[in-house]
């Protein structure tokens, strides 16, 4: 009986094994294209570039993992993704589809890389990434998570800055005080156009009675009203005239959000259907 008995404990520790192994190798970081020769396939480079060096009120893993989906639902309809964890990598690739002629778009998580605006905001005008912007391109910066800008990839805090020296709108505030916690209702617009976006509580939605100069919002999935009349939105997608866009993605505070999924259909059935 004691023999049987000893069979079945070693049974049981070797399946206890077997799915603790298991689980192990689900939870591996997923693999990143770190080089720059990574952000291109052929000679040409790839119509979205996604950063996840550095994250802000995201976890590295929730984004590299939010990153795959992306990647992979932009691939499956045709469009060249790469991942990339390498600042460098991310303002060559940059400064090459700068004024190239086609839509291209960077997807970040709440960082803004130092290697294409400068920390601590020394260097508010003239920027890699305001210049990439500022083409009739129609090129497209996608922040999801923290305040688009608010720190740079080295940690240093930029604050509201980022975003004005952008738009070169200098009073545009994304109120921290009081911007938290507000529901965002699915407007009809983002219903066609995001099927998986759902009503859900934003941190930084954009207020859209800061908008002037040529910057307008071409797009509202989400607003405070459910429609285009409202005074908050996120998901929306700004533009300044008839250049480059700013697009803000369920920007919340380590919210459990489909970004993934959503930024791949705003590039889909939006940006690239064009």
């Amino acid at each position: 009986m004691r023999k049987y008995r000893w069979i079945a404990i070693i049974a049981l520790i070797g399946w206890t094994v077997y799915f603790a192994s298991c689980t192990k190798v689900q939870k591996e970081p997923i693999p990143v294209m770190p080089g720059v020769s990574d952000a291109k396939q052929v000679d040409h480079p790839m119509d979205v570039l996604i950063y996840t060096g550095s994250t802000s009120w995201i976890t590295l893993e929730n984004a590299r993992i939010e990153a795959s989906i992306t990647k992979s639902l932009l691939e499956s309809n045709g469009i060249r993704a790469a991942i990339t964890e390498s600042d460098e990598s991310l303002s060559s690739w940059m400064l090459e589809t700068t004024a190239n002629g086609a839509v291209n778009v960077c997807i970040l998580y709440g960082v803004l890389p130092s290697t294409i605006y400068a920390p601590g905001n020394t260097e508010p005008d003239g920027s890699i990434a305001e210049n990439w912007i500022e083409t009739t391109d129609g090129d497209t910066i996608l922040n999801h998570a923290d305040y688009l800008g608010y720190y740079s990839s080295d940690e240093t805090p930029n604050y509201k800055a980022p975003l004005q020296n952008l738009m070169d709108l200098p009073n545009i505030d994304i109120n921290v005080e009081h911007f938290e916690n507000l529901f965002m209702y699915v407007t009809e617009g983002g219903r066609t156009l995001t099927p998986n976006l759902v009503n859900f509580e934003s941190d930084r939605p954009f207020p859209l009675e800061q908008l002037g100069s040529e910057w307008s919002a071409e797009k509202i999935f989400a607003s405070n009203t459910g429609d285009v009349q409202g005074t908050l939105a996120d998901p929306i997608i700004l533009r300044d005239g008839n250049r480059g866009r700013l697009a803000m993605v369920h920007q919340t505070h380590h919210g459990d959000n489909p970004k993934g999924v959503v930024a791949a259909e705003i590039i889909i059935n939006y940006l690239f259907a064009e």
